[in-house]
């Protein structure tokens, strides 16, 4: 069974909805992946591999194996050995450090943009939402308004709630917030 056919099965339970929701979410990610580079493809490839169990196994296996067969032709008279301190080994092991490290923060760096731009999406919807239960909101007071003119008052808490939430010095706000800290 392929990936599209599991994905397929597991969201047949689903109502509509979701469904239109995972395929925006799809798309969304097969968008951003279809804007990576060949090379940047590489690049997080070598980079997923390189952070996977099986080349923990194998970076631990090649050093015993290299200090083991060393330490072996040291005792049998080899007259290229590596001996210790191993700097030949240090030396493989450094530029390996090195490659690996500018894979990861390359990855990382794409994988920051993402999460901005997935971010910038989140406010977005989240605002919308917002506009959206406001004016269902005022829609749903507009009756009850009328019966408290009649019957003695309007309720603060409840006119409080149709009132659009004002973005702007609510974001003013979380920030001095953030520099009392």
């Amino acid at each position: 069974m392929g990936a599209t056919e599991n994905i397929q099965s597991a969201s047949a339970g689903l109502p509509s909805s979701a469904k239109e929701n995972l395929e925006v979410l799809s798309q969304f990610t097969d968008r951003e992946e279809s804007q990576i580079s060949g090379f940047q493809l590489a690049i997080e490839r070598v980079s997923r591999f390189f952070g996977s169990p099986a080349y923990f196994a194998f970076a631990v296996a090649f050093i015993a194996m290299w200090i083991a067969v060393n330490m072996w032709g040291k005792t049998h008279g080899w007259r290229h050995v590596d001996n210790p301190p191993f700097f030949w080994l240090q030396g493989l092991v450094s530029c390996n450090a090195l490659l690996l490290t500018v894979a990861v923060l390359i990855r990382q760096s794409r994988m920051a943009q993402v999460a901005e731009h997935r971010a910038h999406l989140d406010l977005q919807i989240n605002l919308l939402t917002e506009q959206k239960v406001t004016r269902l909101l005022q829609i749903m007071d507009e009756p009850r308004r009328d019966l408290a003119v009649q019957h003695g008052g309007p309720d603060e808490g409840a006119s409080d709630m149709t009132k659009p939430a004002d973005t702007h010095a609510l974001m003013h706000a979380i920030k001095e917030k953030q520099s009392d800290r």
